[in-house]
Parts: C-alpha cells; structure tokens; sequence
C-alpha cells in the first residue's frame, strides 16, 4: 500500500488541482467534472472570504490521490453574522478510496479547525455519491454529520416561457453600479430570515475578487413597488473561471439521449448535451423576496429568464425543501439533481448546532 502524505496545498499544486477536478468526475445519471480553471485558487474566492486545501499525494509517485477544501464566510445563524465554514471538493482517485488515508484527511481538517475561525460547517452531497455518503454514518476521527434536509438543484430550461402576473404593480429594473450600497442592505435585512445566508458586504458587488466575484450590475433585478425595493433575484454566469463539463452518460441515458432530445425540444426542456461539452447556464442568485411573496418572485424569474435566454440555455437555481419559495420553482419545467444539507461538527461544535432555530436553510447555488 503506498504511503499518502497529506498536506497543505500552495499555488504550486495548481495545474495538479486542476487536472484531479477535471479527472474525477460527481457520480450518476449524468457524470460532471466541475472545472476551475485557470486557478483553482481564484474559483475559491466565491466559496469564502478565506480557503485552505488539502491534497493526499502518494510518496511513491509524488501523484495527487485526493483532496478537499474549506471555506469560511460570515453567514447568519439564527438571525446574527457569524463564520461558518464549508467543506467541498471531496476527490479521491480510486485505486486510494479503500484506503484509510480519508480519515487522516479529516486529521488534517481538525488541525486546521483549531484556529477557531468557525465552530460549524455546512456540507452537501449529491445522491448517489456513495463515498461521501458514507462519511456521514462513519465514526472515530471523523466529524459528525447532521443531516437538516434536502437541498434540490434543479436545472430550468430557459426555452420555456415564463409567466407571471403582477397586475402592473412591479416596477423591475437592472441594477447599476451605485447600487450596491442598497443591495447589500437589502439582502442583509431580509436575509436573516434564512438560516446560513451570506452576509454579504457592499464590497462583494461588482468587482473582481468579491464573494460575488463576476457579477455584473445588469445580472442583477430589482423589483419595486410603490417605488419601494421588495425583492431582487441574479444570474450569475461563471464560465470564465468555473465550468461544469459533461464527461459521460450512464448506459441507459446513453442509448436514449438522441430521443429525449428530439422530445426536449418539443417539451421545452434543457437537451442532454454530448459528452465533453461545457453546460451552458447560469446560477440563479441572491433570491432574496420580501415577505416570501411568491408573485414578486415568480415576476423577476420571468424577467430574468427573458435577459438570458440568448446567452444560457438554462438557469441553475437551488433550494431547501422547506424554502417557501420552492414552489415557484419546481412548477416550471426542470430537471432535479438531489443533494442532502448537512451541518458538520466536532465536539466542540455541537452546543452549536444544538442552537440552531427552524429558520429555512439558504445556499448560494453559485458558491458551493
């Protein structure tokens, strides 16, 4: 058995970041590679305000066998800023997946966890990834993994009309550049009704290395009534610097792939696309309605998806199962990619999260 050595990866690791991400694709139906290319470092900046990443090399070869990251960015936990992290990027090769290196990974997470920078971390995981599913019944070193509900992305084709029904009462508009002042404190005084909303900061808008890095003013909507903001909705396009490539189709969906597509486009739904091929969407973000009022939502969805329906093909939204908005979105015509949310502690974490109150969970699809 060859011996992993697991450390801290550095600028230098970059080229072989990239190449493990593009390698090992996410499992099912549909296998994906998610890209991060240029720099891996750089695709970081949206996940938190600062990131580390582990990496497993073999001794023997020198050969990256797997690696990790996390993430750590101000969110609200029950209403108040707070850090909390997130652990993403699970890889692993798979001649080493039977090997006892990932507990030892986790080591090198809990060294990393004592500088206190978050009590708690947050973790999705898509089903069918049964290696990641089985770190959540594992015990020992490993952190326990509480599981607080599903998590549903769900892919929107944008060749299907959206309507909605405002009886004139909406004014929606794109954002501009001086208006970040005023979305951030939109987001922030309705956002503390999510349970993990970023808290996010004027600073974060418009500009290169932000948490919501790549993201132009006219990929924001806002919409008024009375001349008063009462919610506002993003396409965030991030294919310059992540990108989600098809790798393969499992043998079923294979054989009947050019079908589905002739009935897609009939059905309005997002066509399977051949293999290698760089999905064309864009991430629905900062979802932030007042009230929860599902009319306003519904208006600025149907405005957003006219505004990109020539770039994209399809709109990539995410949600809790107990987001009172989730019914806005699952009428429309979609696909769905399950996932389940876990809260993921140390000891010295769980009075934490034995804290946390019944607000709905909130993730930004775009930074996970």
């Amino acid at each position: 058995m060859s011996r992993i050595e697991i450390e801290v990866a550095t600028e230098a690791d970059n080229e072989e970041l990239l190449r493990l991400m593009a390698e090992v694709p996410m499992p099912g139906s549909v296998r994906v590679a998610y890209c991060r290319d240029p720099n891996f470092f750089d695709a970081l900046r949206v996940e938190g305000r600062t990131s580390q990443v582990i990496v497993g090399r073999d001794a023997r070869s020198g050969r990256l066998a797997g690696m990790g990251s996390r993430s750590i960015k101000p969110m609200y936990v029950n209403g108040v800023p707070t850090n909390v992290g997130y652990l993403s990027s699970l890889r692993v090769v798979e001649e080493y997946r039977r090997t006892p290196n990932l507990a030892r990974g986790y080591e090198k997470l809990r060294e990393l966890h004592e500088d206190g920078a978050a009590r708690i971390y947050l973790s999705t995981i898509l089903s069918g990834n049964r290696l990641a599913q089985r770190l959540t019944t594992a015990r020992g070193r490993l952190p326990a993994y509480h599981d607080i509900g599903e998590f549903r992305s769900l892919a929107i084709s944008l060749r299907q009309r959206i309507r909605a029904t405002t009886n004139g009462r909406l004014e929606i508009r794109p954002a501009a550049g001086d208006d970040a002042p005023a979305l951030a404190a939109l987001l922030n005084a309705e956002g503390r009704h999510r349970q993990f909303f970023p808290a996010y900061s004027e600073d974060d808008f418009f500009c290169h290395d932000g948490l919501l890095a790549g993201l132009a003013p006219e990929d924001v909507l806002i919409a008024f009534s009375a001349g008063r903001p009462v919610g506002l909705v993003a396409g965030w396009d991030q294919k310059t610097f992540r990108r989600s490539v098809v790798t393969g189709y499992a043998p079923w969906l294979r054989g009947v792939r050019l079908l589905y597509n002739l009935y897609s486009c009939a059905a309005g739904l997002p066509a399977l696309p051949p293999v290698s091929a760089v999905l064309n969407y864009c991430y629905l973000a900062l979802v932030c309605i007042c009230g929860d009022d599902r009319e306003v939502f519904a208006a600025l969805l149907e405005r957003l998806a006219r505004s990109k329906r020539e770039s994209c093909s399809f709109l990539m939204a995410g949600m809790h199962e107990r987001d009172p908005l989730l019914p806005v979105l699952t009428r429309l015509r979609h696909w769905v990619y399950p996932s389940r949310l876990y809260v993921v502690c140390w000891a010295d974490g769980e009075p934490f999260f034995a804290r946390l109150d019944n607000r709905p969970p909130y993730l930004e699809l775009g930074s996970l």
